[in-house]
């Protein structure tokens, strides 16, 4: 008898597998495996209850084998799945700033939905989030936890999933499935260095042992051991790289002029009039406006220097005949340092200018505050009037200033699977642990104006550390969450239907969450200048029931049903539902559509018994100061014979607008209700001719009741209506005198001023269900492979279109404007397109990444190169970010009995980065060519 297509032979689920996208890639795979002469093992599917057969499973999802991630050359698990066009990053402990909550610690997210709407699991099943909530509101996984080597595959399941796994699984879910079954020994290095920059590197060094036959001797069980390294690196380290279009952008045509405040330091008594302190080296004049400088730039941090190992212990064992059972534990550590400089005095502000914060104990705003002048009759001050003086307090480096991050993560967790009576069954109870610990110095106002004050700091000297202690007090955040879960599934055929067998499952999942945060008691009772902290501590429970259903419709038909129900402590039970529908419609053509709901329930930070949060917003452009400061801060740098003090001095000034920062206080509320979602899916997957397959799929999202705060371009869009209270702006006019004394050094005439509006101060801004976000685009794959001269060519390709991403406005009760292609989502097309060619020992790659370009303009600046005053000339640089396209190739050579080489180039032809007016040039991410080298020995 002819035999069928394989597309067809597997009843094309393979490219559904009830309702989830296709990826390509794992269709080759199947269709590269011979049919097997017995029964087909049916395994579990990432995005079902239901075991399927092993071709099924492969066609529901974007799977990442072994050898995949090994052609990427990554070590991290956040490297492996980004790249993949699907997977995005807003968190990487690489280049993650030290002033944010989360140091330390990696996330991904999907859709451009945020962290919180991706579910992360290891083995099928979660783990417990980072010690330290991102933003102080976002618990998610912590990918750095995860040793890269000990991961066999990695399947992305590229649709909502709430009806199966409950919270979180809006956008999608990313199954990391660990090594299982090891025998023997093997080794595995790797290293990997900017090309022409080589502190741009990192390294990775992995040990696996393995005994016992599962078959024979009734067990297995190994162990992974992994360390990895990443050296940081500084702006002064970087510099010579930054391209000259760097300076030319808005606020950074000084980023590299030497700090006036340096060592010896310079006396300011105006803006207009700023004298070097005496005392000062030679070298250290500059000869344009003779003030004494310091270059800062090798003290300032742009890539942290991280380090941390993992290790991975499974054991697989039998019970009886029936039972498979598994013992897993993993547990890892990281430490991530920043480059910090020493203080500066009054911490680089200026004393004319204010501050304000929150007392969380005291539950009250802290200030205005302004660190104070060098008072008569202190050495360092000649004047007879106080005076503001810009130093470098050298006794603060060398360590003793400093930012680090310390975390561990820990799972225990035994899993049990038979069959009984026709059914097949799976259980699993664990328990896990996340921590994580980050100091760092503050200010503290009474310390550091006592000091000051009294003379007791002696500036040019090296003061006694007990004085600097009170000065600058040591600031923590510790976090800890804690999960014990248990779970239960059943799943089996029930009937006999004339087109094929009723399909099953349902279970139970039970979880206790645990989760405490809390910034050290200085922080908290409002001692330290600018610094804002939160206190958490609280535990909840949560309850699931769920259950799923093939139907088989008719001969070529499917449909798959799943509804879960959870209950939360202290909220109502929330029901998901899912429905899905394939159609093989021809031998070579499979339809498929998804509808589905989801939700994301508020986490105990949002939602629990903590004294609220206050943080920072960043680069916030204040929409009724910005212009003003725009075209002030023009008049400067424009100006015949402004001196780079000036010109920096001026973007200082431009930048508190129009780049600044704007504390808020967020407290919790235990009136939230879950986030919503809707999402629906339908798509295509077409096998003209054998081993060649293309899918498309269209998706959208909408998520609703999203909790959060008020995003800051939406309340100052919507100020007028605000009620009194919740948005500050405070006095600023000592400052704003100063930088109009600069412009009119240069313009005599000017009348342009600020008209008594204030600088921004703070925002109260509570936890609250109000937003939404609706997101709608393609999915598209392909792959095929032949084998022509004795060399096996495979080609594949991966990308996604997003259509529309679109965030409703409270102020104008509406949605905004499609955002994709602007500078506010970025770019809407992301293509990977791999071609390998294998011939002998040698096997070769070559990876091509595409992202399109967009428009620097957002929704906050719709005409952001003409209100920033760029020049003509340069107005085509700034209006759009061009299109990014590199080249990465990968070498793996097997012709040494146990051993396997790689050799890794990215960006072979060392394409720089598009210029992008409104960021700047980023030292923290450039792209330059990497050459790396990984080698391996099994024993």
């Amino acid at each position: 008898m002819k035999q069928k297509r394989i597309l067809k032979k597997h009843g094309v689920a393979l490219a559904l597998s009830m309702v989830f996208p296709v990826l390509a890639a794992a269709q080759v795979q199947t269709q590269e495996a011979s049919v097997p002469a017995g029964p087909v093992a049916r395994v579990e599917v990432t995005g079902s209850s239901i075991k399927r057969t092993a071709a099924e499973a492969a066609g529901s999802v974007q799977v990442l084998n072994r050898e995949d991630i090994e052609k990427t050359g990554e070590t991290t698990a956040l490297g492996i799945l980004t790249s993949t066009a699907s997977v995005n990053t807003d968190l990487s402990s690489a280049t993650n700033g030290s002033g944010s909550f989360a140091t330390g610690a990696s996330g991904v997210s999907m859709r451009g939905l945020s962290k919180v709407s991706t579910l992360v699991l290891v083995n099928g099943r979660r783990i417990a989030p980072y010690g330290l909530a991102d933003g102080a509101q976002e618990n998610f996984t912590n990918l750095d936890a995860i040793a890269s080597d000990a991961i066999e595959r990695i399947e992305i399941l590229k649709d909502g999933a709430s009806a199966i796994y409950g919270s979180d699984a809006i956008a999608g879910v990313v199954n990391i499935i660990l090594r299982n079954n090891f025998q023997g020994a093997k080794i595995r290095s790797n290293y990997k260095e900017g090309q022409h920059f080589h502190d741009l590197r990192s390294r990775n060094l992995s040990a696996i042992l393995g005994y016992g036959d599962i078959d024979q001797q009734g067990f297995n069980t190994y162990l992974t051991v992994e360390g990895y390294k990443r050296d940081g690196y500084s702006s002064g380290d970087i510099r010579t790289y930054y391209p000259a279009w760097h300076r030319l952008t808005p606020g950074r045509s000084t980023w590299d002029a030497k700090s006036s405040y340096s060592p010896t330091g310079n006396y300011f008594l105006s803006s207009t009039n700023i004298v070097a302190a005496p005392g000062c080296p030679a070298e250290a004049i500059d000869p344009s406006d003779k003030l004494c400088k310091w270059d800062a730039l090798p003290y300032t941090g742009q890539n942290t220097d991280n380090s941390r190992h993992a290790l991975v212990s499974s054991t697989h064992f039998r019970i009886g005949k029936s039972i498979d059972a598994n013992l897993e534990i993993t547990t890892a550590g990281a430490t991530t340092e920043y480059i910090v400089a020493p203080f500066s005095v009054s911490n680089g502000s200026a004393t004319s200018s204010s501050s304000v914060w929150y007392d969380v104990y005291g539950g009250k705003m802290v200030g205005p505050f302004s660190y104070p002048k060098i008072p008569v009759g202190n050495p360092i001050n000649p004047y007879k009037v106080p005076v503001e003086y810009r130093a470098r307090m050298m006794d603060t480096g060398d360590g003793f200033n400093f930012s680090r991050t310390d975390s561990e993560q820990s799972r225990v967790m035994l899993a049990l699977e038979g069959s009984i009576g026709g059914f097949d069954w799976k259980s699993a109870a664990g328990w896990m642990k996340s921590t994580a610990n980050k100091a760092t110095r503050g200010v503290s106002a009474t310390g550091y104006t006592s000091a000051i004050t009294s003379g007791a700091y002696k500036f040019g000297q090296t003061n006694d550390p007990a004085l600097l202690e009170t000065m600058f007090p040591v600031r923590t955040t510790d976090g800890e969450a804690r999960v014990k879960f248990f779970d239960a599934t059943v799943s089996g055929s029930v009937l006999e239907l004339p087109a094929g067998p009723l399909n099953i499952a349902f279970g139970t999942d039970i979880r206790n969450n645990s989760y405490r945060m809390k910034s050290s008691d200085n922080v908290l009772q409002g001692e330290l200048v600018g610094v804002f902290g939160l206190q958490v501590d609280d535990q909840v429970s949560q309850y699931a029931l769920f259950t799923e259903a093939t139907v088989p419709l008719a001969k070529r038909l499917e449909l798959n049903a799943a509804l879960r129900a959870d209950k939360t402590d202290g909220a109502e039970a929330h029901l998901s539902p899912k429905l899905g529908l394939r159609w093989n419609l021809t031998d070579n053509l499979l339809l498929r559509a998804t509808a589905s709901g989801g939700f994301r329930a508020p986490n105990i930070v949002e939602s629990g018994n903590g004294l609220g949060r206050s943080s920072i917003a960043n680069s916030v452009n204040d929409v009724r100061r910005c212009p003003v400061a725009n075209q002030l801060n023009a008049l400067v740098q424009n100006a015949a014979g402004a001196t780079a003090a000036d010109k920096a001095q001026a973007n200082t000034f431009r930048n508190n607008d129009c780049s600044s920062s704007l504390p808020s206080f967020v407290s919790s509320n235990k009136d939230l209700k879950p986030e919503i979602s809707r999402s629906f899916t339908g798509g295509a997957v077409f096998e003209p001719v054998r081993n060649w397959t293309m899918a498309l799929d269209y998706y959208f999202i909408e998520r609703r009741n999203e909790i959060g705060t008020r995003s800051v371009v939406d309340i100052l869009k919507g100020e007028a209506d605000l009620p009194p209270g919740q948005l500050i702006r405070i006095d600023n006019t000592a400052t704003d005198n100063e930088f109009l004394a600069l412009v009119r050094k240069y313009a005599p005439n000017n009348a342009l001023n600020y008209g008594g509006v204030g600088k921004l101060g703070m925002v109260y801004n509570p936890y609250v269900n109000s937003g939404r976000t609706r997101v709608s685009g393609f999915d598209f794959d392909g792959s095929g492979r032949f084998r022509v001269l004795d060399t096996d060519v495979r080609l594949k390709l991966d990308g996604t279109y997003v259509w529309k991403y679109q965030e409703f406005s409270v102020a104008d009760n509406a949605y905004s404007q499609n955002q994709t292609g602007t500078y506010d989502f970025g770019a809407r097309l992301r293509i990977k397109a791999r071609a390998y060619v294998k011939r002998g020992d040698f096997d070769h790659g070559l990876t091509l990444n595409y992202r399109s370009g967009y428009s620097s303009n957002s929704i906050s600046s719709p005409t952001y190169c003409v209100t920033q005053k760029v020049a003509p000339e340069n107005m085509g640089d700034c209006e759009r970010v061009e299109g990014n396209t590199t080249f990465d190739y990968n070498l793996a050579y097997t012709g040494i009995p146990h051993v396997k080489l790689n050799l890794y180039i990215d960006n072979i032809f060392n394409q720089p980065a598009p210029v992008k007016w409104r960021d700047g040039w980023d030292p923290a991410s450039p792209q330059f060519r990497m050459i790396g080298a990984a080698a391996s020995y099994t024993f």
